[in-house]
């Protein structure tokens, strides 16, 4: 028997687009997944027939989108990054601890996954399954707020639903959670990339008047496809578009730092670590440019500065952003 907190959302990788492959990853996540059934009807009319025939009315496509959202773990989460980011090296830093670089990847075919959710029926029985194949990831968010853990976002499109395929959902016994207090920022100074077993070291000082950030990376795949042949849908697999790196940090108002280099739009190094145990995940970002805003009075509470931001290539690191993660997963 099963109650309603009983569904799970497992995925795994395909090797074909929308072509069968097997779950292996499951996530403590809510099933959310939407998919749409497209239809069309007849511009045609008849004498006596005022309302529209069912034999003018037929599928004209499908397509489905889904959000994956969780509190950033310390084993699975790799698995995800890259299904964004596209491309990683993974090394062994030390005994059943490895090393995960993820970066943009800029070649196509795009990597697709089969989601599984399993949702329980009211009154108990055996859940029922929705896999849905095809499934391309265009964008990643992670949010750090004050007192709460560190919150990813995944968004995909669909490409078809099946409603066979259950995989017996298993989780890792052994994994935590990255939360806000586990966390640090630098902004400014120089960057030293991270290496294969290295972390990105920045010389800035810790900020400490940082209580928010996000973070946004959009691959903007392309919306196209729907060919003939392709019976309703997607006839291939979406392809890279330009990505965009963008977010967002709140801070107190200390100093004029930062509102100068929105001022003079000089480029910034941003690092932000979360360290849990021997667990890491560092986001790097070589050069970011302010969008605003200049300090002004809050009414006589303390100043905030909420300030936009996005990255730049600079010309002179190798990428415009990492994601270091390490884990005890052995592989993404």
């Amino acid at each position: 028997m099963t109650q309603q907190l009983d569904f799970s959302v497992g995925m795994g990788k395909e090797t074909t687009y929308g072509s069968p492959s097997a779950v292996t990853r499951f996530f403590e996540s809510e099933a959310k997944a939407k998919y749409d059934v497209k239809t069309i009807k007849g511009s045609g009319l008849r004498p006596t027939k005022g309302v529209a025939r069912t034999s003018r009315q037929s599928i004209s496509g499908f397509e489905g989108s889904t959000d994956i959202e969780l509190d950033a773990p310390t084993r699975g989460l790799g698995f995800l990054l890259n299904a964004v980011m596209g491309a990683v090296t993974n090394t062994l830093v030390s005994t059943g601890l490895y090393q995960q670089v993820h970066t943009l990847s800029t070649t196509d075919p795009v990597a697709s996954y089969a989601i599984q959710e399993a949702l329980p029926p009211i009154g108990g029985g055996a859940s029922n399954v929705h896999t849905f194949r095809g499934c391309v990831f265009d964008s990643l968010e992670i949010s750090a707020k004050e007192g709460a853990y560190l919150s990813v976002k995944l968004s995909a499109t669909i490409l078809k639903m099946l409603t066979t395929g259950a995989t017996a959902a298993s989780y890792p016994s052994d994994d935590t959670l990255f939360s806000f207090v586990h966390g640090s920022i630098q902004v400014g100074g120089s960057l030293t990339e991270p290496g294969a077993t290295t972390l990105a070291v920045g010389d800035a000082i810790p900020a400490v008047n940082i209580s928010d950030f996000s973070l946004k990376v959009a691959r903007n795949l392309d919306k196209k496809g729907w060919n003939l042949g392709g019976a309703g849908l997607r006839s291939r697999p979406p392809v890279l578009g330009k990505p965009e790196i963008t977010g967002k940090i709140t801070a107190e108002y200390t100093d004029n730092v930062l509102r100068d280099a929105y001022l003079a739009q000089t480029p910034l190094v941003l690092i932000l670590t979360f360290t849990s145990g021997s667990n890491v995940l560092q986001i790097a970002m070589p050069a970011i440019k302010l969008k605003g805003e200049v300090p002004t009075s809050n009414g006589g509470d303390v100043i905030t500065q909420s300030i936009d931001f996005e990255a730049f290539d600079n010309g002179t690191a190798s990428q415009p952003i990492f994601i270091v993660y390490r884990t005890a997963d052995t592989t993404p």
